[in-house]
């Protein structure tokens, strides 16, 4: 009977009744005891134990596989499509990669287990987890043990723990009634670093904007509120960090482009929106938590785009918001929001512009960003302000640029310092047209009446027809 193995609780039963039936027992009752059994369950016992042997206390089904056994060569393929994309995808994430770019449907607790029997963590894991693979990695380091890649590459990386706790906050009742804002720093793409800028609801964590930049900048979060004014309207509250494009203190001399607080403020003021600001990171915990969802994923989907610069993955966004707040947003009644009505483009080109304070110089102009310019009114005709006039300048989001000199508006348009033309140069010969007048001109009519009425019939008499 060697070779046979049983599990603990056969085991138990195959010592019992061995034991009854080697001593020649008789009392069936006190062995049913014995296993927690009925009569019958003993009686039956005893004759698998004198037919069968120990083989009659083995299940059955100990060498069938379940039907809905995940083969060794789907198991060995998952494996190395996640080795290909690269260890630092979470399980949730690759479990709907697999659904979506090869076509394999398998549950999240299935590729866990898959995944955690290769020696693979997720990202995602919990920090005890974290704590239990460092521990048995530096045991292995100890003891001069072999390491697998996936565990070489976590010495490599000092084992570290970045996982960090973010407390819970309620979500606020109505969709639009407070959107959070803020910029990440990441290796989203390529081998730079981007600032991502993005805007979400925290009502629903709807993904309201995104945008990418080489710096946290006016533009980018401009380009973000634009997309909430263009798709949903004016919120009722913006919550940001406490930065300077959204709160600037004067320190000693400021420039207009510096002092953004009469640019973002004002423009929130213009429509109507509130705008607060924190720089802790608990208090806009929501937009914390979409910024470590999407430095987990958003680098993966646009490798497997190959994009590698800042047009494509601006490009791609569009396109990436709808398919995350597919799947991660909360739905929203569209008849209950706090979403004032959606303003056009036109307003919206005015609302998110500069406003700079210049003084025109002797010449009638002013001088912004190192070029001069000019005032032009309705008409189209040049306007020359008394010197040493302040006008506002604004520089609508299209880059259109217009003055303000007290109740009056005037277009902008940049002054040429050199002519672009020279006595030097021999002017450019003019091409002088010739007119044709028609046939039907007054002058020429009377002329051609003639020519059907004599000439024509006398042609036509030199030919048969």
């Amino acid at each position: 009977m060697k070779g046979i193995i049983l599990t603990v609780n056969e085991q138990f039963k195959y010592d019992t009744v061995k034991s009854f039936v080697d001593n020649n027992s008789t009392n069936f009752k006190n062995l049913s005891l014995k296993l927690k059994v009925s009569l019958k369950t003993a009686y039956n016992l005893v004759n698998k134990y004198r037919n069968e042997g120990k083989l009659g206390f083995r299940h059955k089904n100990h060498d069938h596989k379940p039907s809905h056994t995940i083969s060794d060569d789907i198991k060995k393929r998952i494996i190395d499509i996640y080795y290909s994309l690269g260890t630092d995808v979470n399980f949730s994430h690759f479990t709907d990669i697999l659904k979506r770019d090869y076509n394999i449907s398998i549950s999240r607790s299935v590729i866990h287990n898959t995944l955690r029997n290769a020696g693979f963590y997720s990202p995602k894991s919990r920090r005890d987890t974290i704590k239990k693979r460092n521990d048995l990695i530096k045991e292995k380091l100890l003891n001069k043990a072999k390491l697998s890649d996936f565990e070489q590459a976590i010495v490599a990386d000092h084992l570290l723990d970045s996982t960090e706790a973010h407390p819970r906050k309620e979500r606020s009742k109505y969709f639009g009634e407070l959107v959070q804002m803020d910029a990440s720093v990441h290796h989203w793409f390529g081998d730079s670093k981007y600032h991502l800028h993005a805007a979400i609801d925290d009502a629903t964590g709807r993904i309201l904007g995104l945008f990418f930049d080489k710096q946290e900048t006016l533009y980018g979060y401009y380009q973000i509120t634009k997309q909430i004014l263009q798709n949903y309207g004016i919120p009722a509250q913006i919550l940001t960090d406490n930065r300077t494009i959204f709160n600037y203190n004067k320190n000693g001399k400021s420039s207009d482009e510096r002092d953004t607080f009469t640019q973002y403020g004002f423009m929130c003021h213009r429509l109507g929106i509130a705008l607060s600001t924190s720089s802790i990171p608990q208090v806009k915990g929501r937009i914390e938590r979409l910024f470590q969802t999407l430095q987990s994923r958003l680098p993966i989907e646009m490798r497997l785009k190959n994009i590698d610069c800042v047009d494509k993955a601006n490009e791609f966004l569009l396109s990436y918001i709808n398919e995350f707040n597919s799947q991660f947003a909360l739905p929203y009644n569209h008849t209950i929001d706090a979403f004032e009505k959606q303003i056009d483009n036109s307003e919206i080109n005015e609302a998110l512009s500069i406003v700079s304070l210049r003084t025109t110089d002797n010449g009638g102009c002013i001088k912004y960003k190192n070029h001069y310019y000019h005032f032009i009114n309705a008409s189209g005709n040049v306007v020359v302000p008394v010197p040493k006039t302040q006008c506002l300048v604004v520089k609508k989001f299209d880059g259109e640029l217009a003055a303000i000199i007290d109740e009056f508006c005037y277009n902008l348009e940049e002054f040429q310092i050199h002519r672009e033309d020279s006595i030097l140069e021999s002017p450019t010969p003019k091409v002088k047209k010739t007119y044709k007048p028609p046939l039907s001109h007054p002058y020429k009519l009377q002329s051609y009446l003639n020519y059907l009425n004599k000439y024509r019939k006398k042609m036509q008499n030199n030919y048969s027809y």
